[in-house]
């Protein structure tokens, strides 16, 4: 047939076809990366946004927080290895619903930081890990203080609770488990 172009030769759809999966490759080895040092050991609780069902939740004894808030009202227990940016922290508090305690537990801390955390929220110095035991968050990677947070509703149940290194940057997130967990 005069003007009919040839059939594609079978090597130039294969070499078409591996640049693009080299590409791919490339593209996914840099967007998507490994896990860090304060990661969840296990990828499948970390960040899960699975808020557990207040019928199967685990109730936390005797666990004694700053302004005692448990079987008050919600709290959000935050975990932390130092005394975050302040101004972060406050634009993650101020984004909760109304009556949402907030309790940020560190391993060490000086008075001076205490005085300087917003408003709603409490300092509690915390060296031997007690209350990241009694919620069950888990250890990360690096067998280091875990670095998340916790939701514990009005009756004393842990909610939700994961690893969350970058949780200065999720406050829009917690303000959706903590308006859920009420």
């Amino acid at each position: 047939m005069p003007g009919a172009r040839p059939p594609l030769r079978p090597w130039i759809a294969l070499a078409w076809w591996v640049a693009t999966a080299i590409a791919l490759s490339v593209v996914v080895a840099l967007v998507v990366r490994g896990p860090g040092p304060l990661d969840d050991p296990d990828p499948a609780d970390q960040r899960t946004g699975f808020l557990v069902s207040a019928g199967s939740a685990t109730t936390v004894p005797n666990l004694a927080l700053p302004g005692d808030p448990i079987r008050q009202r919600l709290v959000l227990v935050v975990f932390d290895r130092r005394v975050p940016s302040l101004r972060q922290f406050a634009r993650v508090t101020d984004e909760l619903p109304s009556g949402v305690a907030v309790v940020l537990v560190v391993p060490g801390a000086t008075a001076s930081a205490a005085a300087a955390l917003p408003r709603r929220a409490r300092l509690l110095v915390d060296p031997g890990g007690s209350v990241a035991r009694a919620v069950r968050i888990h250890r990360p990677l690096d067998r280091g203080r875990p670095v998340g947070y916790a939701v514990i509703d009005r009756r004393g149940r842990v909610r939700y609770v994961t690893l969350d290194r970058r949780y200065l940057d999720h406050g829009f997130e917690i303000h959706l488990i903590t308006r859920a967990a009420r």
